[in-house]
C-alpha cells in the first residue's frame, strides 16, 4: 500500500501542474468541473492502513475509503466549487471520464473541465489478476502470437478540457462512444462486434468517415483473446482498410482505469514533437492478422487519432482527437 500523504501528493502535483500547463486563474481553477477516473481510488491508502495491523473499523474509518472521498479531497484542495464526478468502470474509467465531460461541455453545462486518471498499484489489483492468470513475467510484446499476459502499472494523468481552445498546441476532442460488451466479463467478443461498434459510433460522433482516421491508438493489453477481439473489430470498423496501429504499455505497462487519460497525453505530446512512437518489443512472430501496426516511428505532426479502450465488464470506449485545422 501507499502512505495517504504520498498518495495525495502525487495526486495533487500532477493535477497543480496541469492547472500552470493551462494557465488557469484560481477563479477558473474553482470553476472547472472535476471528473476522476480509478479503477482502484483510495485502495492503495486502505492496503497500508491494514498493514500496519489496526483492526478493520479503525482501519475503514483512518482509510477513509469511500467513493467521493478522493475527489472531497481534490475539491478542497483546490477550492473548487464546481460539479465533480468518479467514474470506476476498469480500463475504461478516465477514457469515460473525458467522453462525459466533453459532452457536459458541448451541452453548455460546463465550461471547462478537469479529467483525472489515477490508478497506483494495490495488491488486491494485482492478485486479482494474478488469479485470472494474466500475469506475464516477460516485457510487452504487443501483438504476439504466444503472448502470456499483461505488465502492471500505476500512474496519474490529468487533462484540461476547455470550451475554447487553450493555445495553439492544443489538440481538440472530436467525439467519442462507449458500450457494454455483454459476452463475458472479463474479455471481449473474440469476433469484434462490439469493438467494431462503439468505433464505428466514436466516428459517427465525430463526423468522420473512416479514411478519416490517421492512426490508432489500440488498447493491446498483453492477452491473446484481447488481441483477437481487438484486432477483428478493427478489421470490421474500417473494412479491412485499417489506418497504422500503434500501442503504449509496452512502455508503461497497463495503467488500468488511469490509462485513458496517461496514454492520450503520452501520444499527443509525441506527436506534438512531430512522431507517432512504434509499440516496443515487436516480434517477427507477431499475430498481424493484416493490421498495419508500426514497427517504427512514423513521422506525424497533424491529424484525426483515435484512441481505443476495452476494459473488463464489457466496457468499451473509443475517442477521437484532432490537431487539424
Amino acid at each position: 500500500g501507499y502512505d495517504s500523504n504520498y498518495f495525495y501528493d502525487i495526486l495533487f502535483q500532477v493535477i497543480e501542474n496541469a492547472f500552470t500547463d493551462a494557465g488557469l486563474t484560481q477563479k477558473e481553477i474553482e470553476n472547472t468541473a472535476l471528473f476522476l477516473g480509478s479503477t482502484c481510488l483510495e485502495i492503495p491508502v486502505y492496503e497500508e492502513f491494514f498493514e500496519k495491523g489496526k483492526n478493520i473499523n479503525r482501519t475503514l474509518s483512518e482509510a477513509g475509503c469511500n467513493y467521493g472521498q478522493i475527489i472531497e479531497k481534490i475539491a478542497g484542495r483546490f477550492n473548487s466549487k464546481a460539479p465533480s464526478y468518479i467514474f470506476s468502470t476498469a480500463c475504461t474509467s478516465s477514457a469515460n471520464g473525458i467522453i462525459y465531460a466533453s459532452s457536459m461541455i458541448e451541452k453548455g453545462f460546463i465550461e471547462r473541465a478537469l479529467v483525472i486518471g489515477y490508478d497506483m498499484f494495490s495488491h488486491i489489483g494485482f492478485y486479482g489478476f494474478e488469479s485470472l492468470k494474466l500475469l506475464s513475467n516477460l516485457p510487452v510484446k504487443p501483438y504476439y502470437q504466444q503472448t502470456d499476459g499483461i505488465i502492471m502499472g500505476e500512474g496519474c494523468g490529468v487533462l484540461v478540457l476547455d470550451s475554447k481552445k487553450i493555445n495553439e498546441e492544443s489538440f481538440c476532442y472530436l467525439g467519442g462512444a462507449n458500450l457494454c460488451d455483454t459476452s463475458n466479463v472479463t474479455s471481449n467478443d473474440t469476433e469484434g462486434m462490439a469493438i467494431s461498434g462503439v468505433i464505428l459510433n466514436a466516428l459517427n460522433n465525430s463526423s468522420l468517415k473512416q479514411t478519416d482516421i490517421t492512426c490508432i491508438k489500440s488498447h493491446s493489453t498483453g492477452t491473446y483473446n484481447n488481441y483477437i477481439a481487438e484486432f477483428n473489430g478493427m478489421k470490421k470498423a474500417f473494412i479491412g482498410k485499417v489506418p497504422p496501429v500503434t500501442a503504449l504499455k509496452s512502455y508503461i505497462g497497463h495503467t488500468v482505469g488511469a490509462s485513458g487519460v496517461i496514454e492520450i497525453i503520452i501520444l499527443t505530446e509525441c506527436i506534438k514533437q512531430g512522431f507517432i512512437p512504434a509499440a516496443l518489443n515487436f516480434e517477427n512472430e507477431a499475430l498481424t492478422m493484416g493490421i498495419p501496426l508500426l514497427t517504427g516511428n512514423l513521422k506525424v505532426t497533424k491529424g484525426n487519432f483515435m484512441f481505443n479502450y476495452f476494459g473488463f465488464g464489457g466496457n468499451c470506449a473509443s475517442i477521437v482527437f484532432s490537431n487539424k485545422e
